[in-house]
């Protein structure tokens, strides 16, 4: 049998009798894939708290509030006699926003002037506020359309469709219409990520005796071989979770790859091994699995916030855009959302040879270190 052969039947029987390692492979996943499927299974935030600031206290505003409490978006919290002390709660967390309902609501329309309703939201949340923002917008123009008619009616205008309550939106700091499968896309290959380096670093990180890799070494019968037939079973179980994972969101929830799945797939495997060839990296250099699991979960934990998915990196100083590049994750991430929007099968070869090169560099040096601790013993 080969070198390869005899590792991957060796690990796969260890697999099976070993329940935690089980529990890594198969059971942590499966958690993580329903909490994120119930977490995102709304796809948009609902009931975001207000506050109502009321200056009018007329007809006109009970109608506003109605319409506003009927939002499926925004749901009031409570009611304040100043902007200054609905600032105060919105500070305070107590509330995302409030909205400032001025004095002549109505009447104002029939005197041709437009009423300005403002709403204010925290900067710190700036999806969740103009989220917000958009839904006070809707329940304000459901409300206007009865209002202007019984308003302009009263004084005895003929009703003007084409005329609104402006609404003026401020930062007190473009949401997407639903976050599943933007989230969905990001998260879940991050998540696989940081377990993938966990397991293939603790799968290693078993052969060592003494802080050393040198009995495994000359035991295995060919390095690179049972490195690969070793670590082969963890990649490949990630692999096929980060399948399942993509055909949830496209099959049962109907969102839409514009590109090639099959691309996305094959990256995705690339991706998880060149995860696997850095966790063997880092138990090579360090010679302790505790050790080599800490950095795994910096460098794999980090690996989202630095992928330039969530947050800019332009204008970024030079550290935070190396560590960006640095990171296989970053161009995963790159090689799927371009398949996700469409790109050509060609933008994703760049990305695919960078995820290459990690198998190749990070997997050949820890082949290296561990011949040479063979070596030396």
């Amino acid at each position: 049998m080969t070198a390869f052969g005899r590792a991957l039947r060796t690990e796969l029987a260890h697999l099976a009798r070993d329940r935690w390692d089980q529990a890594g492979l198969f059971v942590v996943p499966a958690m993580l894939l329903f909490l994120m499927a119930a977490m995102l299974w709304r796809g948009t935030m609902h009931d975001l708290p207000v506050l109502v600031v009321d200056s009018d206290q007329s007809a006109a505003s009970r109608a506003m509030i109605r319409s506003l409490d009927a939002s499926p978006v925004v749901q009031i919290v409570g009611f304040r006699q100043s902007e200054r002390a609905a600032v105060i709660d919105v500070r305070r967390g107590a509330a995302m926003g409030f909205v400032h309902l001025p004095a002549k609501l109505g009447e104002g329309l029939a005197r041709h002037r437009t009423p300005m309703v403002r709403v204010f939201y925290n900067g710190s949340f700036l999806s969740a506020g103009s989220l917000l923002a958009r839904g006070v917008d809707e329940a304000i123009a459901d409300a206007s359309r009865g209002l202007l008619t019984s308003q302009l009616s009263s004084h005895a205008l003929p009703p003007d469709r084409t005329r609104r309550f402006a609404v003026e939106a401020t930062l007190l700091g473009n949401a997407a219409t639903s976050f599943e499968w933007y989230l969905g896309a990001l998260i879940f290959p991050a998540v696989l990520h940081l377990v993938t380096a966990g397991v293939c670093a603790m799968a290693l990180g078993r052969e060592l005796a003494d802080r050393s890799l040198a009995r495994w070494a000359r035991d295995s019968g060919g390095v690179t071989a049972a490195l690969t037939g070793k670590m082969l079973p963890y990649f490949a179980v990630m692999s096929l979770w980060g399948v399942a994972w993509l055909l949830y969101l496209t099959l049962a929830r109907g969102w839409r790859v514009e590109g090639s799945l099959a691309v996305i797939v094959a990256g995705q495997t690339l991706f998880y091994a060149a995860t696997a060839a850095i966790s063997a990296l880092l138990v090579a250099v360090t010679r302790e699995a505790a050790t080599a699991l800490s950095a795994s979960a910096v460098y794999a934990g980090s690996a989202l916030a630095y992928s330039g998915a969530t947050l800019p990196l332009d204008g970024g100083n030079a550290f935070a855009r190396i560590w960006s590049n640095a990171l296989p994750l970053t161009h995963y991430i790159a090689l799927q959302m371009g398949q996700i929007s469409g790109q050509d099968g060609v933008a994703a070869v760049r990305p695919a040879v960078a995820l290459l090169a990690y198998v190749a560099i990070a997997g050949g040096g820890a082949v290296a270190l561990a011949a040479r601790q063979a070596r030396a013993r």
